[in-house]
C-alpha cells in the first residue's frame, strides 16, 4: 500500500510546478493516511459532483450519502455501496446558502441588510426564525453561514459558523469581541452569537474575507463543538453546557508561521485583488473533520503559493496545494500528508471506510472520490 501511494505523490507532483517550474514545496510524505480505494456516485441532470457538501448517514440501518445541490434546494440520497442515486427529495424553495443534514432535514440560510434568516426543513415542514444582525461602527456583525461545514447538533440545539465583513481590528479588543458561532434553538424560536476567537484576531487585520471563515466539526464528546480558524493552528472548543470555551493547538509543517498582511486600517487599505493575492500566497488553515470510528480528527492546510510573480488575482487561492493533519482526540498530532492539488478538500466526507476526497475532474456525471484509510497503530 506505500508503493501506491508513493506513486500516487509522484503523480501529483510532477503536475504541480509553478510557471517557473521550480518545486511547490518541499512535499513531505507521511505514512499516516494509505490510499484505499475509490468511490464513485452517479450523478443524473440536476447534480453534479461540486453540488454542495455530501454527509454519510444510517437511514433505518441502511448506509447511504446524503448530497445538498445548492443550487437546486434538493437533497440527492445515494447508496453508499454502489454509488446510484436512490432518490431525490424536493424542499421548499428558499434563496442562500443551502445544506442537507439527513435525508429529511436541511437548512437554508439568508443573508440580508439588518438581519439573516435560519430556514429548517424537516419532514416536509418550513420553520424560519430571524437573527438579527448588528452593524456596529468600523465592523460589520457576523452572518451565519452552512457552506461548506454545514451544521452541528448538539443538545436539541444546531450550530452554524459565521463570517463577518468590514473588520478594524482598534474595535476589537480582545478575541471575545467577536463570535465564530451561532447557536440556534429552532422549537423554542431561539439564537445566541457564542464562543471566541484566538487572540490573533483580536489585533491584527486578515485583510481579506476568506480568513475570517471558520470551520466547525461535532468533538469527540457529545457536548463539544471544535471551530478551526484559517490564520491560526489553535482551535475552539466550545461546551454548550457550560457555555465556556478552551483553545487546543496543533501546528501542520506547512506553516510555521503565518505572516499576514497587516495594517491599523482595515480591508480599505487593499483593493480586492490584492487581498485575496496575500491569502493565496501564504498557508491557511481549512476544513476539520471528526473520525468517530477510528477517533481520530483530520484538519485541512492550504499551503501558500509563495511566488510573488504571479499577477494579483482572487482566483490565486484556487491554485493552493494541500495537505491534511491528523490528530487524536487528545490533540496529539499523529501525522501529515501532501495532498497536492488533485482534491477539493471543501468537499469531503467521513465513514466507517476512512476518509473521502472528492477528486479533481471534468466528469460532471459521476464524482469520484479517493478513499483514504487511517491504521491505528
Amino acid at each position: 500500500m506505500k508503493y501506491v501511494l508513493a506513486i500516487l505523490c509522484l503523480a501529483v507532483c510532477s503536475c504541480q510546478g509553478n510557471s517557473k517550474d521550480k518545486p511547490l514545496v518541499e512535499e513531505k510524505t507521511d505514512s499516516i493516511l494509505h490510499v484505499k480505494g475509490m468511490k464513485r456516485l452517479q450523478m443524473d441532470g440536476e447534480d453534479k459532483p461540486s453540488s454542495g457538501f455530501i454527509r454519510y448517514f444510517e437511514n433505518n440501518g441502511n448506509p447511504c450519502l446524503v448530497q445538498g445541490n445548492v443550487n437546486q434546494k434538493t437533497i440527492g440520497i445515494y447508496d453508499y455501496v454502489s454509488g446510484a442515486k436512490k432518490m431525490t427529495v424536493e424542499t421548499e424553495h428558499t434563496e442562500g446558502d443551502f445544506f442537507a443534514y439527513t435525508p429529511d432535514t436541511a437548512f437554508v440560510i439568508a443573508n440580508g441588510r439588518g438581519k439573516s434568516t435560519v430556514h429548517m426543513w424537516v419532514d416536509d415542514k418550513n420553520t424560519s426564525m430571524d437573527v438579527s444582525v448588528v452593524v456596529r461602527k468600523g465592523h460589520i456583525e457576523q452572518y451565519p453561514r452552512c457552506r461548506h461545514d454545514g451544521s452541528v447538533h448538539l443538545n436539541g440545539k444546531w450550530y452554524f459558523s459565521c463570517f463577518r465583513i468590514g473588520e478594524y481590528p482598534v474595535e476589537m479588543q480582545s478575541g471575545n469581541d467577536r463570535f465564530p458561532l451561532l447557536e440556534v434553538d429552532m422549537a423554542k424560536k431561539e439564537y445566541k452569537f457564542v464562543g471566541s476567537y484566538p487572540e490573533i484576531y483580536a489585533h491584527n487585520n486578515m485583510g481579506t474575507l476568506s480568513y475570517w471563515v471558520p470551520a466547525l466539526c461535532r468533538g469527540k464528546n457529545d457536548g463539544e463543538v471544535l471551530v478551526g480558524f484559517p490564520a491560526s493552528p489553535d482551535m475552539l472548543l466550545y461546551s454548550p453546557e457550560t457555555g465556556e470555551s478552551r483553545f487546543v493547538s496543533v501546528k501542520s509543517e506547512y506553516a510555521d508561521t503565518i505572516p499576514l498582511p497587516l495594517t491599523e486600517k482595515g480591508r480599505d487599505y487593499f483593493n480586492e485583488s490584492d487581498s485575496y493575492y496575500y491569502f493565496a500566497q501564504y498557508t491557511h488553515y481549512g476544513p476539520v473533520s471528526y473520525d468517530p470510528w477510528r477517533d481520530v480528527y483530520y484538519r485541512f492546510v492550504g499551503i501558500g503559493l509563495d511566488d510573488w510573480d504571479l499577477e494579483p488575482s482572487p482566483l490565486l487561492q484556487n491554485q493552493k496545494a494541500w495537505s491534511v493533519m491528523v490528530f487524536d482526540s487528545s490533540f496529539r498530532k499523529l501525522g501529515e500528508l501532501f495532498l497536492g492539488r488533485m482534491y477539493d478538500v471543501n468537499l469531503h466526507f467521513v465513514s466507517p471506510d476512512g476518509l473521502f476526497l472528492l477528486n479533481r475532474n471534468n466528469d460532471e456525471g459521476v464524482a469520484t472520490y479517493t478513499q483514504f484509510e487511517y491504521i491505528k497503530e
